[in-house]
């Protein structure tokens, strides 16, 4: 059986491609596969699987030997499943840039400059596309949403939009009205703490031999996790010795201003936020960064070409 998974922490992307990939492997490869998760599932990947009726995947927090994978929405070693050096990797499908993974043997890998996964996806899966269930459509369809902050990051492209406008019509959704059903889930954080708030959305980056862990939290509503600041800031700091990071930013992304907050817990990442984005933190110790949205193509270059300057 192959095991098709995203990256640990899973988000969106990461919790419907493995599924729509595993059916797709099952369906139209003649291969078994399962897919699966590294972790408890956020809530707006939870709305996406209760809105179209979907079983979440079994959650595994290990591979080893013998076992076979299909890495999707990552390449980065630190986000893998433990063990996965004794797997064999069949291959790897993303939409990030390269991060270093060495495999033990020859591995297919796919990445595309896309905003999201189901959009290289759809390009992998041309046989198809004219026997597309509606719950499959909009599980690609989901994470092109979210990934784009409905086509507003600049990592939207057009082939994203165009997939989109056809996955939506497969899936029988409009996509203003399920954008904002899904932004609303993504917002809610009703019942979580401090950790999940700075841990659901956050990756860890290598830079120049030093781990930094760069948080987000994409939502309608900011004001609710300014008003934690200083609660968030002494959990960074909580979470940057238990982990052992050279550093933590956490960024509350405002959907709807295209603009993001940033706290840090210390003048180290404090000076690298300064050379990075050119700003400087205000009164209330937050650093205001209008029009920065996209972690990956905005706020981890910036970083890492300060961390390494």
């Amino acid at each position: 059986m192959i095991k098709v998974l995203g990256h640990k922490n899973p988000d969106t992307d990461s919790t419907c491609s493995p599924i729509v990939y595993a059916w797709f492997l099952n369906e139209f490869r003649n291969l078994e596969a399962e897919a699966v998760v590294l972790g408890e599932l956020n809530k707006e990947a939870q709305f996406v699987l209760n809105h179209f009726g979907v079983v979440a995947p079994r959650q595994i927090s290990s591979v080893g030997e013998g076992d076979k994978l299909v890495i999707l929405d990552t390449n980065n070693p630190d986000e893998l499943v433990e063990g996965y050096q004794l797997a064999e990797i069949l291959e790897i499908i993303d939409h990030h840039k390269l991060q270093g993974l060495k495999t033990s043997n020859i591995t297919n890998v796919t990445i595309r400059t896309y905003g999201s996964v189901p959009t290289v996806l759809w390009e992998l899966m041309a046989e198809a596309h004219s026997n597309l269930p509606r719950h499959i459509a909009g599980l690609m369809l989901a994470p092109i949403i979210s990934d784009t902050l409905k086509f507003t990051s600049p990592t939207t492209t057009g082939q994203d939009r165009e997939v989109a406008d056809i996955l939506a019509q497969i899936a029988e959704i409009d996509i203003d009205t399920f954008a904002a059903e899904l932004f609303a889930a993504k917002s809610d954080l009703t019942g979580m703490s401090a950790e999940q708030i700075l841990t659901t959305d956050s990756k860890d980056f290598d830079f120049g031999g030093k781990i930094y862990k760069l948080a987000v939290l994409e939502t309608t509503a900011p004001v609710k996790a300014l008003e934690m600041r200083a609660e968030l800031v002494s959990e960074i700091e909580t979470i940057k010795s238990r982990e052992n990071l050279a550093g933590m930013m956490f960024f509350v992304v405002d959907i709807i201003n295209s603009a993001a907050h940033l706290f840090v817990s210390s003048e180290h990442e404090a000076q690298i936020a300064r050379k990075a984005f050119n700003a400087d933190f205000d009164e209330s110790g937050m650093m205001h960064l209008p029009g920065v949205v996209s972690r990956k193509k905005q706020i981890a270059p910036m970083v890492e070409k300060a961390v390494l300057s």
